[in-house]
């Protein structure tokens, strides 16, 4: 019996320990007890969050981001950014998922079309920035084409221009199309690639 019981103590205590920690949103979490929680600490998802807009001739892409704390993602916990877009052409709305922001999945990152919480680095491969401050941070998210059912990468750096706040963005990487032979091939991915700049409204 007395081994029962510090057998039962022994498993609480783990599993209260698991609960508990705490790392920062940059450290991996590799080798972390299944709970664990991947943390915000320095607020540096909190920037991003709001609308932006990018025009380009006929061509108009909104998106809204939002920072969710403390969300599942498998065994463990994140503070992510999520986020919904409009894409217009020629006037006409080719895809809304705006209303989607505000629905709470079990899975928030898996569902909503634009999510994440990578923090990219001056000297990362994914895209190099040698305008940017020796400490600053920018975000990486995967974005959804929900025509084309694609995703891609979607970089972020938040800065000034003209005295406008707006973020400079970079959408590659996209994914391959799969298709049955035999069936169409899928569209080709829609939305906005490569660089460019969405102003904050």
């Amino acid at each position: 019996m007395k081994n029962t019981f510090l057998l039962f103590i022994i498993l609480i205590s783990t599993f209260f320990k698991s609960q508990s920690v705490i790392i920062d949103i940059e450290e991996p979490g590799f080798g972390k007890p299944a709970g664990y929680y991947q943390k915000d600490t320095n607020n540096l998802l909190d920037p991003f969050q709001g609308t932006y807009i990018y025009t380009n001739g006929n061509k108009s892409f909104k998106i809204v981001l939002k920072k969710m704390i403390k969300q599942p993602v498998g065994s463990h916990y994140e503070d992510i950014v999520i986020g919904e877009y409009q894409y217009t052409e020629n006037g006409v709305e080719k895809i809304n998922t705006l209303s989607n922001l505000n629905i709470v999945y079990s899975d928030q990152f898996l569902k909503h079309n634009i999510a994440g919480k990578r923090i990219l680095w001056n000297n990362t491969r994914l895209w190099k920035c040698p305008q940017c401050n020796p400490n600053e941070k920018r975000l990486a998210v995967r974005i959804i084409d929900t025509i084309s059912d694609r995703y891609a990468d979607f970089l972020m750096r938040r800065t000034v221009v003209n005295g406008q706040q707006v973020i400079q963005t970079k959408i590659n990487n996209i994914s391959a199309a799969i298709w049955e032979e035999g069936t169409p091939e899928p569209p080709a991915f829609t939305l906005p690639t490569g660089e460019f700049t969405m102003i904050k409204q």
